[in-house]
């Protein structure tokens, strides 16, 4: 077999659909739904970059726009007003919806209706959130912009008793913010858990996992190090081995009396795609491993792959300067490793995906000996916007939650 950097995408692709694993469905194949393209307006040229690997050429930052395929009025209104592949606007038209809805919130608290207050003041913290998501270190508007995230986050949750146990995991002489759900109803004495890791631009406005709820499992979402809090707050930053940050959550996991230790699965998103299997490869505890966007070497695979979020990456790591990031990203690898995954793994990817280079995914899959595994096309990034062959949102949860289930013996 020849060399994986001189493969085009789409022979990586074709192999990796019929590489080494199991099949999620009798027929072994599981065909990508069809998507559409959202409109987008505006090209800005100083802001394309390379695009290496990608068709089309010259590619933007598809992480500067917003789909208008939404039924939510205030989101469609952010997509009209937006200015896409322009920061400024991004944070600008998403802050002025943040405001709108925290003083909804702020009208209906006062006027006593608590649950209404907390709706609005969620959607407050997620539009938020989209506002600091991108915000480099150096913007004076970051760390404003993200203690207002935290602030209507909390006042949401004071007037409802929220739906998870706020937790907090020792690592490494501080701690790692973290949300525990458990489904409703349960009656086992001891709960099979999943951990949610997020990525590169991850916050703290956790989602709880519904999809592993239904399916009777707890569901712990982590804003670990390199993200949200630690990153913003702690100044906690993501090491290469991150199957230390994997001990700590783990171990924290079976120290409780309500979650079995035999039964712990981990979900990896975006540069996720790379931490959950590195965590695997050294956690044994772990059971099993899902990821969308999987990936091998992040140095490659998103570093090089996708500049706009070089920076990011600078700063998630601790590198004082680009040079310093380039270094120590490449100790961000699975080489050395892959073969020592020993639990299941589902590896998502999109061929179109324009932020993770999908012949990573193809390379852990092809590393990873040790593990049963299958590979699952259109789970990767779409930044907003249906490419063909991504799959829906809710149909990704449901596929991930559906495999991780049975391996976790529901």
């Amino acid at each position: 077999m020849g060399d994986i950097h001189s493969m085009s995408r789409r022979s990586a692709v074709k192999l990796g659909l019929f590489s080494a694993g199991v099949s999620l469905l009798p027929n072994g194949s599981l065909s990508a739904a069809p998507g559409f393209p959202a409109a987008v307006e505006g090209r800005a040229e100083e802001e394309l970059y390379e695009g290496r690997n990608l068709s089309g050429g010259g590619q933007l930052d598809p992480r500067l726009t917003s789909s208008p395929f939404v039924e939510d009025p205030d989101h469609i209104e952010v997509c009209q007003r937006l200015s896409p592949f322009n920061l400024d606007s991004l944070h600008v038209e998403n802050k002025r919806m943040a405001e709108k809805n925290e003083r909804l919130g702020e009208e209906f608290e006062q006027d006593g209706f608590k649950v209404t207050a907390n709706g609005f003041y969620l959607r407050a913290a997620r539009f938020y959130q989209r506002a600091v998501g991108l915000l480099p270190e150096t913007d004076s508007r970051m760390l404003p912009s993200f203690h207002k995230l935290l602030e209507t986050y909390e006042r949401a949750w004071k007037l409802v008793p929220p739906p998870y146990e706020r937790v907090q995991i020792p690592y490494a002489g501080t701690t790692l913010p973290g949300y525990l759900s458990k489904p409703r109803g349960s009656t086992a004495p001891r709960l099979p858990a999943v951990i949610a890791y997020g990525g590169a631009d991850s916050t703290v406005t956790p989602t709880w996992g519904p999809e592993y709820l239904q399916r009777g499992m707890a569901y712990l979402f982590v804003d670990g190090p390199g993200q949200g809090i630690p990153l913003r707050i702690k100044h906690v930053y993501a090491p290469p081995d991150a199957e230390r940050v994997a001990k700590a959550i783990v171990d924290y996991l079976v120290s409780r009396p309500d979650v079995d230790p035999s039964r712990i699965g981990i979900t990896g998103a975006s540069m996720g795609g790379y931490t959950a299997p590195r965590m695997a490869s050294g956690e044994k505890r772990l059971r099993a491993v899902a990821v969308w966007a999987g990936a091998y070497s992040l140095g490659e695979d998103i570093f090089d792959y996708f500049p706009p979020i070089q920076d990011r990456l600078r700063w998630l790591c601790g590198a004082k300067d680009m040079r310093e990031a380039r270094t120590k990203m490449a100790e961000f690898t699975l080489e050395g490793r892959a073969d020592q995954i020993e639990c299941p793994m589902l590896i998502g990817f999109s061929r179109d995906d324009r932020i993770m280079d999908p012949r990573g995914a193809f390379r852990l899959n092809q590393a990873a000996t040790r593990s049963q595994r299958v590979m699952l096309e259109g789970v990767g990034h779409d930044s907003g916007r249906m490419f063909p062959y991504q799959r829906t949102k809710a149909e990704k949860e449901i596929l991930m939650s559906d495999w991780m289930s049975r391996q976790l013996g529901l």
